[in-house]
This record gives C-alpha cells, structure tokens and sequence, in this order.
C-alpha cells in the first residue's frame, strides 16, 4: 500500500463530528465577588463624601475669613453704608 488511510478523516473531514475536549471553566466564589464589589462601592462612596465635606469647608466662613472667598469690595458691609472707607466718626 501506498499509504494507510485513517477512516476518521474519511468520515469526518472537517471534523465536524469529532469530540473535542471541554474548555476550562473558572470557578469563582459568588461571596468574595459581592465582597469585592461592596469594597468598591463603599471606597467611591467615602471618597465622594470627604470630597463634598472639603467642599463644604472650603466655602464657609471660617475658612475664608470674613470676607468671604471672592470679596469684590462692593458690597454694603464691606463699604459701608454711606461709603466711608472706616467706621465711626
């Protein structure tokens, strides 16, 4: 003979029929996935809360003083209400 002839590919060319091994499945524990994610969710949660509260800080006005953040000079109390530049006499 020339050459053997192996029947699975006579029958099956494209190997259509053959069985083919399983793929791998990764096992993960449900419980540490929800851990994980209410880690993360309570990290996004804290970092967005300390950023409002230095906002907040930020802006009163013990922070800034008296005069506020952005004081432009014109307001009533900051003039006074005849324009004098000092009070009193």
């Amino acid at each position: 003979m020339c050459g053997s002839i192996d029947p699975g590919k006579v029958l099956d060319p494209l190997g259509v029929f053959s069985k083919t091994k399983t793929p791998n499945v990764v096992q993960t524990d449900p419980q540490a996935e929800a851990d994980a994610a209410a880690n993360a969710g309570a990290k996004a949660a804290n970092a967005d809360a300390a950023a409002r509260k230095k906002r907040k800080q930020g802006s009163s006005l013990l922070a800034t003083g008296a005069q506020g953040a952005a004081d432009s000079g014109s307001s009533l109390l900051s003039t006074g209400a005849t324009g004098k530049p000092t009070l009193g006499a």
